[in-house]
């Protein structure tokens, strides 16, 4: 049901912080087995614009989008503008998770369930090349809001509590447990005072999950929170247009065989070359008898005559060539200078600083592009499909003198799980040295692969749920 109002000693076993896709979907879970939830969300039910510019902030770095932009603070979280897009990470990119491919596998069939997909996902399918492989992405669009919404109202385990602001927490005097939640509801801020049986699990996103810790460090210095590496080794997805390819469109076709098949560099590959993990698509340009397909074509016979010659030879034919966008999104490796930061300068309307972003696309990136294009390239030349064409950007790292964004809205890690002393959750996403505080989302990643987080979060969340109720 939805709520106005809590006070102490009322409050549920359960207390979630943040209604989006994580949010909701642990919420449910817990219901299902009989728990009782409060679900504490930021924003209403609809967009407003006073309410989201509490996500204004600063990006220092390389260009990024607006970070009262590229989140949303209202009910649904980000499920309200997201494309659908999943897929589960790869074997390749757990590798430095505290937990394995098979433990996140366990719970696949049950995300995608949530996510309404019905196909079975494609992972490292033989391809026409030697060293690159076919994955799939499904499409799994869900507006939590919509689907859940109802169930909520209904519920007699979920409490949903609207229009209100988590702000900090406060510990006890050992700093070993949260004792108190400073909270606005109805513009008023309360202390609620939390029993010994309450678990409180923060579900805000990918940066905003920083920002409450960062804060509730800040305000309550001592052993509280202190050592931890929150807000480092923030990720994003590096994405765009990076290149064209020219040929018979027939055959181009016969690579990718569906439209959401994306070729991805083989595992051998990737361990031989020590790449980050990356995936590439086409997004196919008509330009026979177009002045910007006959530039190509000029380009092409002087850089490989014979190829030029065939395709100008047949055009008279009515062989149908393309000109197509190679499209890509890529893993960037965690890096501690990535960071989401309290602002010294700016506050938001309850005085609590506004985010400093630390955000840039390091030689790591460019080195994975050059060597998977330079590869795909050769062995087109090779498989006699077509030729590659390769941005400069990819060389001199020229992109970050236009007007392009190189990212994707994934917000991942600065809470990153480990076993050892270099995360801020342990393996059961648990908060180190706190007893009753867990975190969940994509802010937990300690890499990010290059598919699309949420199935991921949808994973990790209905882990966390059965973690909670054994």
């Amino acid at each position: 049901m939805i709520i106005n109002n809590i006070e102490d000693g009322s409050l549920p076993d359960y207390l979630i912080i943040g209604g989006g896709p994580a949010g909701i979907t642990l919420a449910t879970q817990l219901a299902s087995k009989d728990k009782n939830i409060l679900l504490i969300e930021a924003g209403g039910l609809e967009f407003d614009e006073k309410v989201q510019s509490h996500y204004k902030g600063e990006v220092v770095g390389d260009k990024y989008y607006d970070l009262d932009v590229t989140r949303l603070r209202y009910l649904g979280g980000s499920s309200n503008h997201w494309g659908g897009n999943c897929a589960p990470l790869d074997e390749y990119d757990l590798k430095n998770w505290p937990i394995s491919y098979n433990e996140l596998k366990n719970f696949e069939i049950d995300a995608k369930k949530i996510l309404n997909i019905k196909n079975e996902f494609i992972k490292y399918e033989k391809s026409i090349f030697n060293s690159f492989d076919l994955s799939s992405i499904e499409d799994g669009y869900v507006n939590f809001k919509d689907k859940y919404l109802d169930q909520i109202k209904d519920s007699k385990n979920i409490n949903l509590l609207l229009n209100s602001s988590v702000l900090s927490f406060q510990p006890d005097k050992t700093g070993s447990r949260v004792e108190y939640l400073n909270i606005i509801i109805n513009e008023n801020l309360k202390k609620i005072k939390l029993s010994s049986h309450n678990k409180v699990i923060l579900a805000c996103g990918g940066i905003e999950n920083s920002r409450i810790l960062l804060w509730s460090r800040e305000l309550y210095k001592g052993n509280f929170l202190e050592g931890l590496p929150i807000g480092k080794y923030w990720m994003e997805h590096p994405s765009g247009e990076i290149g064209h390819f020219i040929s018979e469109k027939n055959k181009v076709e016969s690579v990718f065989k569906k439209k959401n098949y994306f070729l991805v560099p083989s595992k051998k590959f990737l361990e031989n070359e020590k790449l980050n993990n990356v995936r590439f698509s086409i997004q196919f340009w008509e330009k026979t008898g177009n002045e910007t397909f006959k530039h190509f074509v000029k380009d092409l016979v002087c850089i490989a005559p014979h190829f030029g010659k065939k395709i100008i030879e047949s055009l008279s034919n009515n062989v149908v060539h393309c000109l197509s966008a190679i499209k890509f999104s890529i893993e960037q490796k965690p890096d501690i200078e990535n960071s989401v930061n309290l602002s010294k300068s700016s506050l938001d309307k309850y005085d609590i600083p506004r985010i400093q972003l630390k955000w840039n696309i390091k030689d790591d990136v460019f080195f994975s592009l050059k060597k998977s294009l330079e590869k795909l390239g050769q062995e087109s030349i090779e498989k006699n499909i077509g030729r590659v064409g390769v941005d400069r950007f990819v060389y001199d790292q020229s992109f970050k003198n236009s007007k392009d964004i190189f990212a994707n809205h994934h917000h991942m890690g600065g809470t990153i799980m480990s076993k050892g002393r270099d995360g801020v959750v342990d393996q059961d996403l648990k908060v180190k040295n706190v007893s009753n505080l867990y975190v969940i989302g994509s802010s937990v990643f300690p890499s990010g692969g290059h598919f699309n987080p949420t199935f991921t979060i949808i994973q990790l969340t209905l882990r966390l749920a059965k973690h909670l109720t054994t």
